[in-house]
């Protein structure tokens, strides 16, 4: 059992739903994605490269009640684009699993919330190795389950499908190829159709490898 309420009627404005106005969002979000990327990716060189690790994820705002962190793992391909200087652009498509966990009352329920996320991120690197990223994220909600000890619903009706979040992130550059980072991920939009507002909160530490360069 949800302890977020019954799902709410969703918002419509002028005629136009709150999903069909997400999706003209990413639509024209992904295509600034990409046309940043291929005008970039002309003018300098592009490494390519894999991020995975774990995710610390939960679910918050003022009307969710009971709900705990829940652990489990994410994985990414990045590019990073060299802009001047020590700053570069760094865009990735993610796979994330997400949601939240309630031991508190009754059996474990677990949200199982599994996105694919595409974050575009601004990067500043230093000399001794050390950098900082931010930038927004938009993410694709793939399915959401509810998982009430061996029993599991799908409760993709009960979830909105764009999540739009913001990025903040810190890491260290082992070698030349490899490194460690640590993100925070905090949603800005109601992602549920339960009553009051509901946030997605990710935290992700991992490892990131390059593969190569290209120009």
């Amino acid at each position: 059992m949800s302890l977020l309420g019954p799902p709410k009627v969703p918002l419509t404005n002028k005629g136009m739903n709150t999903t069909d106005m997400e999706k003209q969002f990413l639509h024209k979000y992904l295509l600034l994605v990409v046309c940043a990327f291929s005008f970039l990716a002309g003018q300098a060189q592009v490494k390519v490269g894999i991020r995975s690790g774990f995710t610390v994820a939960g679910l918050v705002g003022p009307d969710v009640h009971a709900y705990d962190a829940k652990l489990s793992f994410y994985a990414a391909g990045f590019a990073n684009v060299p802009l001047f200087d020590a700053f570069s652009l760094q865009p990735e498509i993610q796979y994330s699993r997400q949601g939240a966990c309630n031991d508190h009352e009754g059996p474990v329920t677990r949200e199982r919330l599994n996105y694919l996320n595409v974050p575009l991120l601004a990067r500043y690197q230093s000399r001794m190795g050390l950098y900082a990223e931010t930038g927004p994220q938009f993410g694709f909600l793939i399915n959401a389950q509810r998982k009430d000890n061996a029993h599991l619903t799908n409760v993709n009706g009960s979830y909105r499908p764009f999540d739009f979040s913001w990025v903040w992130g810190a890491g260290y550059r082992i070698t030349q190829r490899a490194g460690v980072d640590l993100r925070w991920n905090l949603g800005m939009t109601d992602v549920s159709d339960y009553p009051g507002t509901v946030r997605n909160s990710v935290w992700q530490i991992g490892l990131a490898y390059t593969l190569g360069t290209f120009h």
